[in-house]
């Protein structure tokens, strides 16, 4: 760093705790000032709009209130500036840091820093969820300091008393609400602060066509439960297999044994490549497909080539980790530069798998051992999303315009970061997606109308191809409904255990309780096969040993979120 960034940083900072000092040594409230300074460390509107209340309450003089405010606004700009500007993007691969700012958020930042220059500084301290990508980015460009440090300071000082202002008044309003009705002051002001949070943090973004698109999203994201985290979904399922396993079958683990082929049945662990090897070569349906074994990325990708000219199979193919859920890490590789990044970037083993075209589909299947035929019990349709151009908007524009891309918006900003500015010939389509998954932007519909006897058949003849298959989820692909509902041409891609689900849950027309009925159902069967198969002396697993590998498994899937 040139000596013109030390200077002015050290000047900064001595200047700012010069100004700690004297809140601490001759301020009768020091303390709940220096609390305020902090706060905004961690959430500088809540900081600020206490501040205010405090103000209007008559607590804190305006002034001094309004300055701790500032003071930790402004110290907390040039803590990111300066994380940015000495340690820059080498911070980012730091799993802690993801609570601080995203790799993309900062691509995303610098490449608005790099059109808007120093301005963007003083825009993006009125928009809520872009000062710290933004901060960092003008860090790690090593942009000039000074120039900063004092766009800092205005936008703070612009910024700061609007909000603490706002606050007193609203502050003040309370001391007069308290003096009629004492009994219902802490409410009203808890209902204060709030409200205030909300209005700055969510009113603000309404001024913009973005804010409001991104507004929309968040919505779309609360009320529907498609989009929800996982365990906000599953905990009621997870509720319902333990009563299964302690009360109903009083067999704790037994749903285990419902897939003899998988570890625990497919609830974790289960490898695809183990899997696959146990499918008979003759099953119609099955692609081309090798493990890789762990490596150094050179040694990777040479055993890559040879499996390829093996098996004759040219790019695209598409690679994935052995072991993995919900889509993790899995990619379709265009060609060989793109093979050794992945390869460089994934850890363990991996599957190479041939490419199919086609539409893909989710088809749950089941049946019990003591029947001769199974069944499938649900169909999806996978849907992927695109936008069309129009000759005028950017892809970023595209995608915010989108109605239903616009509740995965981030998901969608990061796949097309470096395409974002691009503008899009009119007519032209870009799909947003290539991978049948829910979570990577799929779009889930119910294909109960596609069942047919052909289909049954077909898809019967494949999974009693897998010995010891009893219950679970093939991901195909075919040409179209139509060769699909004649059962012919399908392509397997994967096969899933216990844990999968009828994922035609996922169409949007289904709300949370059609969703719950489902997968209550699911497991039940699963406990009804698994039943027949520990009768016959499939054996259970322990409860010792399903806990050890489900640990493992977590510490396994966590890898690869950090890819």
């Amino acid at each position: 760093m040139n000596r013109s960034a030390k200077w002015w940083l050290a000047i900064a900072f001595v200047l700012l705790s010069g100004v700690v000092a004297y809140f601490v040594s001759s301020e009768e409230n020091a303390w709940t000032l220096i609390g305020i300074f902090f706060g905004t460390f961690v959430s500088e509107d809540l900081a600020s709009i206490s501040a205010g209340l405090l103000s209007g309450s008559g607590q804190l003089d305006f002034v001094s209130a309004t300055a701790a405010a500032f003071l930790g606004i402004f110290v907390g700009d040039l803590i990111i500036f300066g994380l940015g500007y000495f340690i820059g993007r080498p911070i980012l691969c730091h799993r802690w840091s993801r609570w601080l700012v995203s790799e993309r958020a900062v691509d995303r930042a610098q490449r608005a820093f790099e059109k808007h220059g120093i301005w963007i500084i003083l825009m993006t301290r009125f928009i809520p969820g872009t000062r710290t990508a933004t901060y960092f980015s003008a860090g790690s460009v090593h942009a000039p300091v000074l120039p900063f440090v004092l766009v800092f300071a205005l936008a703070a000082l612009l910024w700061t008393p609007l909000l603490v202002g706002i606050s007193a008044v609203i502050g003040k309003q309370l001391i007069e609400f308290y003096e009629v009705y004492e009994a219902f002051a802490l409410p009203a002001i808890l209902f204060a602060g709030l409200a205030l949070y909300f209005i700055f943090h969510y009113g603000i973004p309404l001024l913009t066509w973005r804010g409001r698109r991104q507004l929309r999203g968040k919505w779309m994201r609360a009320v529907r439960w498609e989009f929800w985290p996982v365990w906000q979904v599953n905990w009621a399922v997870l509720l319902h297999v333990v009563y299964l396993g302690l009360v109903r079958y009083r067999r704790p683990m037994l749903v285990t044994a419902v897939n003899p082929c998988m570890p625990h049945g497919g609830i974790i662990g289960e490898s695809k490549g183990a899997l696959m090897q146990t499918i008979s070569p003759s099953c119609e349906g099955l692609l081309a497909w090798e493990q890789v074994k762990p490596g150094t990325p050179s040694e990777r990708i040479q055993a890559v080539r040879e499996i390829m000219a093996e098996k004759g199979l040219k790019y695209p193919v598409v690679l994935k980790p052995d072991e993995g859920q919900r889509g993790l890490a899995v990619e379709i590789i265009p060609d060989e530069p793109v093979a050794h990044e992945w390869l460089g970037k994934t850890p363990g083993t991996a599957i190479l798998q041939e490419y199919a075209g086609g539409k893909e589909y989710g088809i749950f299947y089941a049946r019990f051992p003591s029947k001769p035929e199974g069944r499938i019990i649900s169909i999806t349709r996978k849907e992927q999303l695109s936008i069309t151009g129009n000759g005028e908007d950017t892809v970023e524009d595209l995608i915010y315009q989108h109605p239903r891309a616009i509740a995965m918006l981030n998901l969608f900003l990061a796949r097309f970061d470096k395409q974002l500015d691009r503008v899009p010939d009119s007519g032209e389509e870009i799909p947003l997606g290539q991978l049948g998954t829910h979570a990577l932007g799929s779009l889930f519909l119910d294909g109960k109308d596609l069942l047919t006897p052909e289909l049954s058949r077909c898809v019967d003849r494949i999974a009693k191809a897998i010995p010891g298959f009893y219950f679970g989820r093939f991901d195909f692909k075919a040409e179209g409904d139509e060769a699909l509902k004649a059962g012919r041409g399908l392509k397997v891609l994967e096969v899933n255990g216990a844990t999968s689900e009828s994922t035609h849950i996922y169409d949007p027309q289904y709300g949370l309780f059609h969703a719950w009925q489902t997968l209550f159902a699911q497991w039940r069967l699963a406990h009804e096969i698994a039943l027949e198969n520990a009768a016959a002396g499939v054996p259970v697993s322990s409860f010792r040993d399903f806990v050890r590998d489900i640990l493992a498994g977590f510490r396994r899937q966590r890898k690869l979120t950090d890819i």
